[in-house]
């Protein structure tokens, strides 16, 4: 019973780290949606209640460099950022706002607005409702779509409440976090955060020599042929992967799904997978020796390597739970757990 407690204990502590700092920033009511409450609230929009739409369309070009800083904060709607070129970032927004009839849809769009400002190497752009008490209005169906051309090395920071973020290309730092969305991002450089509270995350073929964090609270984690000195990735409703990954330390953790890794383990790296229901996978290339600490309580442990143990290991009933000991020159370490599932080693 203490060893079970103590499971639910860490499962409280997992979910405490996936939550993205986002959660503590936009309105509370919004931070509850998932992505099927999502896809219901934009056919809402498109019902017989809103058959009215107006449509605004602007451009604007901002100057920030070739490695200057370009903030977008979004309500509601998609946010597309690829590489461009020269020191100048292209803005294309289109707005639409849906209603009761022609009147009520350019009353909404008339009373919204997206603030664009710039200067010393910085612009921000935000999509702004009107201040509580402005307007008596309490529902709105505005959304914002920014498609956006930056230069390669601009400091990307994205922040949604409602809708996906999508990045390709950026080599700058690149910091992205949803409410109820999906987050994208690849063929980049140093990408700090990718974050959603109800939504997937994807990052794939970026390498640099920094700390990459990832996570969703409803939702699938994956990293692809991604290479940082530092990835924390963790859901709490979700599978976490690693494929094709290079790290020095790994920290994967989820609540309900599966965590994987594959991909060749650093000399004296640290990796440490855990799930409190689902399976542990481990696909390994090369020929890099590690320390093992396995268990799992109600799964088997397997491990194709041949492990010298330490000690005895855990059997009932036929059925390995625990496995501890060394193979090869035990450089890297592994420490890897599961409350409901199996723990599997493999080799490439």
């Amino acid at each position: 019973m203490q060893k079970a407690a103590r499971w639910f204990l860490a499962a409280a502590a997992i979910g405490a780290v996936a939550t993205p700092a986002s959660a503590q920033v936009y309105p509370e009511r919004l931070v509850g949606h998932s992505q099927r409450n999502r896809e219901a609230y934009r056919q809402r929009d498109r019902s017989d209640n809103n058959r009215a739409q107006a449509v605004d369309k602007f451009s604007r070009t901002v100057h920030v460099g070739a490695d200057g800083t370009l903030e977008v904060s979004n309500i509601a709607g998609d946010i597309v950022v690829n590489r461009g070129s020269g020191n100048e970032a292209r803005i294309d927004v289109v707005r639409t706002a849906r209603g009761r009839d022609d009147a009520d849809a350019k009353e909404q769009l008339s009373l919204t607005r997206v603030d664009i400002n710039e200067g010393n190497g910085r612009a921000e752009v935000r999509e702004r409702y009107p201040e509580r008490g402005s307007s008596d209005r309490r529902n709105w169906s505005v959304t914002s779509e920014f498609t956006i051309a930056a230069p390669a090395g601009t400091h990307l920071i994205l922040k949604s409440i409602s809708g996906d973020l999508k990045v390709t290309g950026i080599t700058g730092d690149v910091s992205a976090e949803t409410v109820s969305g999906n987050v994208q991002v690849s063929s980049g450089g140093r990408i700090t955060t990718a974050k959603s509270i109800s939504g997937n995350v994807d990052v794939s073929d970026t390498k640099f020599d920094g700390s990459l964090d990832a996570s969703s609270v409803s939702g699938d984690v994956r990293l692809q042929r991604v290479g940082a000195r530092r990835i924390s990735i963790g859901s709490v409703s979700g599978n976490v992967r690693l494929e094709d990954v290079q790290s020095d330390r790994v920290d994967a953790h989820t609540t309900s799904g599966n965590a994987s890794f594959s991909g060749s383990l650093a000399s004296n790296g640290r990796y440490e997978l855990k799930s409190f229901s689902g399976e542990v996978r481990l696909d390994l290339s090369g020929n890099t020796g590690f320390e093992l600490e396995a268990s799992s309580f109600s799964g088997d442990v397997h491990s194709d390597f041949p492990i010298t143990t330490h000690g005895s290991t855990d059997e009932r009933r036929g059925r390995r739970r625990s496995l501890s000991g060394t193979y090869g020159d035990g450089s890297a370490v592994l420490n890897i757990s599961t409350f409901s599932g199996s723990v599997v080693i493999s080799k490439r």
